[in-house]
Parts: C-alpha cells; structure tokens; sequence
C-alpha cells in the first residue's frame, strides 16, 4: 500500500498529557498514514498505564506497529521472569507504573496479563522499503555490522554508544532510547536544541526527546519528508 505519510513517534515514557498533545497535531488517519511507536510506553511519568493502553489500543489498527522498549523489557522482567531485570526496573522509573498496576488491578484484575502478553508481542523493529531505501524502526539500534535477522534482542532494546558511533550501513534507522539532552555526554555531539530530534551524520535519527523530563518533549517525525511535530510543554 501506498502511505501518505509514515509516522515515528519517540518515546512517550508515561506523559499522556504530552502525548495527546503531539498525536492531536499529526491528524493521523489510520486508512492513509502509517505509524510505528518506538517503544517505552511507561516508566517515570504520571499516567504510564493510560499509555500503554493506548499503545495497546492503537496497535489493533494495521497500519499501527507498536515496538518494545527497554522499559517493557524490564517491566515483562519483573513480573513475568523475576530474573536480571526485575532487580533494575523499579528504581529506573517501574515504582510508579508498579504502584498504577496495582491500582488499576483492583479495578481489572485481567489487566496486568493483558498488558504482559501485549508486551511479548510486540516486535523488537520493523523493516520498510518504500522506493527503493530501506528504513528500520527499533527502539535502542543496531550492533553494527551485523545483519538485521541475526541482531540481538540486547542490542536492539540496550545499544547505545556502539551504534552511534560506528553504524555504517545504508539504511535509514529511526530510534528512541537515548534522550537528546543525554547525547553530548555520550557521543560528545552538540545540539543547538536538545529537546529537538537529532540526525547523526551515518543515517540515525534519535526521536527520544526527554519526554519525562520537565522541560521535555514527544516527537513525531514523517520519515519520509523529515517533518518533525512535537508536544507542548
């Protein structure tokens, strides 16, 4: 099918009140556009749960592809696995979306296993030609140099200064995870804006613009004209 326009929209980290104030600008029409969330739905914000139903709502249109992020990652760790990850979510922002659960449970008791099995089966990226160039949608990045069917779901969720710094292939990759504001520290990158998208010179455009933070923001970008929306503040 032909699109319109193909959405990427970065990590949204429990803000639902930025959120509605992105996606109310894009006007997007399920049956023309074609959207793909990056991931990290909760964690840190006032209304994580509210998000990810969202997500989870959205997701049920086709032209909707909903990833997993490191934050879902952590969350599936801690009540499904109970293994490495579940010992680091709480304190990187999973008390807040734990104490939600716990409330809207009372109301839902399904909700939690619902949300769960939401989780597993989210895609870890999403892989679009569309005349003739390639674009790959993930949450973290790629392990550079290795093919896209053979990466690891640790490097597609966790990657960071390895792929910035020494991804050299020909496809145009679209990701969240590292806020803009944090990218001077680690590829030493300065940004006029830091709560504004940034395009790395090898083909990378970082989407997580510091939703969680308090003078950041959700952005959207149409990938295939660079167009950039973002929330209020």
């Amino acid at each position: 099918m032909q699109y319109r326009r193909i959405f990427a929209l970065g990590d949204i980290h429990g803000r639902f009140d930025r959120l509605s104030s992105v996606f109310n600008k894009i006007a997007f029409d399920p049956e023309q556009d074609f959207l793909v969330l990056l991931g990290d739905y909760v964690d840190r914000g006032n209304e994580n749960l509210h998000c990810l139903q969202w997500a989870m709502k959205m997701s049920e249109f086709p032209s909707v592809v909903a990833l997993r992020g490191n934050h879902e990652q952590m969350m599936l760790a801690y009540y499904r696995e109970r293994t490495f990850n579940s010992t680091v979510w709480l304190p990187n922002g999973g008390n807040r979306t734990d104490v939600e659960m716990a409330a809207w449970c009372k109301n839902d008791p399904s909700f939690l296993e619902k949300a769960l099995q939401f989780i597993e089966e989210r895609p870890l990226y999403h892989q679009m030609f569309i005349d003739g160039k390639e674009y790959i949608f993930v949450h973290a990045g790629l392990e550079p140099g290795v093919p896209l069917e053979y990466q690891s779901p640790e490097s597609l969720l966790w990657i960071r200064e390895k792929f910035y710094n020494n991804y050299y292939g020909d496809a145009e990759v679209i990701c969240g995870h590292t806020p803009t504001p944090y990218l001077g520290r680690i590829t030493g990158l300065e940004t006029r804006d830091i709560y504004t998208p940034v395009r790395l010179p090898n083909r990378i455009t970082l989407l997580d613009t510091g939703s969680f933070l308090p003078d950041g923001r959700i952005s959207c970008m149409n990938v295939l004209t660079g167009e950039i929306w973002q929330s209020d503040h």
